[in-house]
């Protein structure tokens, strides 16, 4: 189902000279993580190890581990670059799926019949599909709009679960936005950074899904009871994440400045990834403000029953901004 350029890695490997090569896969990519290892030693001579850590996205990228491996290369699979190479050179792969996608454009056409103009977004999995659904929309008189890539989403109509700049560039000129892709991660965060209607297309299920006013509506008023209670708290936890692409050191160091001069106490707490079972023994802290990826206050951390805040809501809180102003704009990029 994805390609995962086999013979473009083992082609690196053998011109970079490396002798040991760490592999790092999200979670739907690991059944085939020892046919991919034996692929690649096979083909090069190369030790291939795997790495059973987090794979969250670009910003969750193994340095560290690879260093401590002491790896020549480090092989980043299912995600596109958002950052530099920090010491150990990497690969990304991005693992893109020939999935047919014609059936699923037709099951999401009733569900987008009244729109005029469409935009259309996609995980990196499916960013070169896009042009088929396109022109698919168009020959049913749709306009279909994509926005430009670049940045962290180098692809047209490329999103990531915290960035959606292709799509917010295009929002204006569109009634809503079909997402080509898996689950409710990004549809959902498309919604919070467009405020348009979503109809999220999973062409592995092939299955639809609507998330609209209501749902938003919903969310919204979570996210302010969250504000509103952690306001009442007098002790907080700043949660600084580990991972290269999300360190956020400087921003919790203010933050915890500008709680003091409220009379509120706050310890910066550092950490590779955000469970429950980590921050639930925390039991002084009674609220907490997330420094990492927006994502995990917004998504909530299961099992954690205490508020979690985004730095814009905590803003809010802090009464630096209005809750009107990061409601759809500054949720999400």
């Amino acid at each position: 189902m994805y390609d995962l350029e086999i013979e473009r890695v083992s082609d690196e490997i053998r011109r970079r000279r490396a002798r040991r090569v760490l592999l790092q896969l999200p979670d739907g990519l690991r059944p085939q993580a020892l046919d991919l290892t034996d692929a690649l030693r096979e083909r090069t001579g190369a030790e291939v190890l795997l790495l059973g850590d987090s794979c969250y996205g670009a910003c969750d990228i193994a340095t560290r581990q690879a260093e401590a491996l002491e790896a020549d290369l480090l092989v980043h699979y299912g995600h596109s670059r958002m950052l530099p190479d920090m010491g150990v050179p990497v690969i990304y792969v991005e693992a893109r799926t020939e999935v047919e996608i014609g059936p699923i454009v037709e099951r999401a056409i009733p569900l987008i019949k009244g729109w005029r103009a469409v935009g259309l977004a996609a995980a990196v999995q499916h960013v070169h599909q896009l042009g088929e659904v396109a022109d698919a929309l168009r020959r049913r008189g749709m306009r279909a709009v994509i926005g430009a890539g670049g940045g962290a989403t180098p692809h047209d109509g490329q999103v990531l679960g915290c960035d959606y700049t292709t799509a917010r560039a295009v929002a204006g000129e569109v009634d809503g936005f079909l997402f080509i892709g898996g689950g409710r991660f990004h549809p959902l965060g498309l919604a919070l950074a467009t405020g348009k209607p979503i109809v999220a297309a999973d062409p592995y299920l092939s299955s639809m899904t609507e998330i609209g006013e209501r749902e938003l509506k919903r969310l919204a008023m979570k996210r302010m009871a969250a504000i509103a209670a952690a306001k009442e708290a007098r002790r907080l936890g700043i949660i600084v994440s580990l991972k290269p692409g999300q360190f956020a050191l400087s921003e919790a160091r203010s933050l915890r400045e500008k709680l003091a001069r409220q009379g509120k106490e706050a310890a910066i707490i550092c950490l590779d990834e955000v469970r429950a079972g980590t921050l639930v023994n925390f039991s002084e802290v009674e609220a907490f403000i997330d420094t990492a990826c927006p994502r995990i206050a917004i998504d909530g951390v299961a099992g954690l029953r205490r508020p979690v805040l985004t730095v814009e809501e905590a803003q809010v809180m802090l009464g630096e901004r209005r809750w009107e102003e990061i409601w759809g704009r500054s949720y999400l990029g």
